[in-house]
């Protein structure tokens, strides 16, 4: 019990000290490059394109959608205590799943839009946007393929549309669908997986269009559009 509370102490002095850090930063009048590099670099690097699979890559993302996704954490509410204990002992565990964000991703994000002024936020949203998306990566042809069938032409026997549709034909996004084209396979997959449970609830019209996607297509779909 007492090794319990010092861990729960100690992981909301952690958040707490983060949200200050941040709060610290968006007071600070500082240009985009500056502050991509202090806020957004560690999980999505300056220029957008991250190497980590588990994070999304951003450059090139329309505005529109990156502020509407800000906007939703920012009216989240912060983790109650358990989760947060929770949050952090996994992380220190290692412990990552498909379909569940790392548990640095989630304290970050909240962090970040709690804590960090809109408009400094805004700038950060339009440097991302601005910037070149780093070419697609290649895997299994076969895997690959299928998944440009379902994003072309949808599944018709499971009532699944073209992604096409919402997010271009070259899956470059479109107003608040985001642009897709390079992103992570890794991070596209746990999405569909979290849409398929419900779990993203900012988005009931992807939960309704890939509830029926399995988990091979939605591997599939990932790798596609990784290699776009």
């Amino acid at each position: 019990m007492t090794t319990h509370k010092t861990i729960t102490k100690a992981g909301v002095s952690t958040f707490a000290f983060f949200l200050v850090a941040c709060s610290l930063r968006g007071e600070m009048q500082w240009d985009a490059p500056r502050i991509v590099t202090t806020n957004c670099s560690g999980c999505h690097r300056v220029d957008g394109n991250s190497q980590l699979p588990y994070f999304p890559r951003v450059a090139g993302l329309n505005a529109a959608y990156s502020e509407k996704k800000l906007a939703e954490f920012a009216e989240s509410p912060t983790p109650p205590v358990d989760e947060l204990l929770h949050m952090i002992t996994s992380r220190i565990d290692g412990h990552k799943s498909v379909g569940n964000n790392t548990p640095n991703e989630r304290i970050n994000m909240l962090g970040m839009a709690h804590a960090v002024k809109p408009e400094v936020l805004k700038e950060a949203v339009d440097w991302y946007a601005k910037q070149t998306p780093a070419p697609g990566r290649g895997g299994n042809t076969a895997l690959i393929q299928q998944g440009e069938q379902i994003f072309a032409k949808g599944v018709p026997d499971q009532h699944i549309i073209a992604c096409m549709s919402c997010h271009g034909q070259s899956a470059q996004g479109q107003a608040t669908a985001p642009r897709l084209a390079g992103q992570n396979s890794e991070y596209l997959e746990a999405q569909l997986v979290k849409f398929r449970r419900g779990d993203r609830k900012h988005a009931p019209e992807m939960t309704m269009e890939v509830r029926e996607l399995n988990s091979d297509q939605a591997r599939a779909v990932a790798a596609y559009l990784q290699s776009r």
